[in-house]
């Protein structure tokens, strides 16, 4: 008996030492291996600060909160930022390495622009203009109908490009990690630990397919080198954590 009784302490012990070695990442916190590496948090888990309305100074006053370690923009009918609008980093940021955890309600869309450029956009309205890492449930009432844009699915560069029918996505209601990477205007979106596609931001291939987009006529679409990031608000509810970025 007291020789099991040894054997299971020298079990915990070890247990417990490679716990140590190997610390378990918890929400909205950064490891010491990743403050090292120069990650920062963009959502610290309790406040929305860091961030801000689209055109202001200040945060939205509804439309977003925050709620058990998630940054959430709520359900509302009167649609595409139109209740709270889209909240922007307050800092501005170019070559740069983007995570972020999202989960989504049935039906639901939203997206993460970056390089995202004030100047694009109409100061009245909640709308900001910049590339899009798609989030949206490609069960989604569009994807039956006849009007659904280039990279309108999940992962993709909305109206531009699409990713991958291959991508794995976990269903509604559980976590999926998104990604994207900048570096030297080239970008990567990325889905689960998997790269989705590359694109080269400005090139002649980019401004062809801003030429067959709706945002043809927005002049100077995608041109900026440094740009805040942005979490759209479309009227569906849709929850963040985990928001981290390193500039590279």
């Amino acid at each position: 008996m007291k020789y099991n009784h040894f054997i299971s302490i020298t079990v915990l012990c070890a247990l417990l030492t490679g716990a140590c070695n190997h610390p378990v990442s918890r929400d909205n916190q950064l490891t010491q291996k990743e403050k090292k590496e120069g990650w920062q948090l963009l959502f610290d888990g309790r406040t929305m600060n860091g961030w801000r309305r689209i055109y202001t100074d200040s945060l939205p006053k509804n439309g977003w909160y925050v709620e058990d370690g998630c940054l959430i923009v709520e359900k509302d009918k009167s649609g595409e930022s139109s209740n709270g609008g889209d909240l922007i980093t307050i800092k501005e940021y170019g070559d740069f390495d983007l995570t972020f955890d999202f989960k989504m309600t049935s039906g639901a869309n939203s997206g993460i622009k970056y390089f995202v450029d004030e100047s694009l956009g109409n100061p009245n309205s909640g709308y900001g203009y910049g590339p899009e890492y798609q989030i949206i449930d490609d069960a989604h009432p569009i994807f039956k109908t006849d009007r659904v844009p280039v990279g309108c699915k999940l992962a993709g560069l909305y109206e531009l490009k699409e990713a991958p029918d291959t991508k794995k996505v976990n269903p509604v209601g559980e976590w999926n990690t998104g990604r994207i990477v900048s570096k030297d205007r080239k970008v990567e979106h990325w889905l689960n630990g998997e790269r989705m596609f590359s694109y080269v931001l400005g090139s002649d291939e980019f401004k062809a397919w801003v030429q067959k987009s709706k945002f043809r006529d927005t002049k100077g679409y995608g041109a900026v080198a440094k740009g805040h990031v942005l979490i759209q608000d479309h009227g569906d509810k849709v929850s963040y954590k985990n928001i981290k970025i390193k500039e590279l």
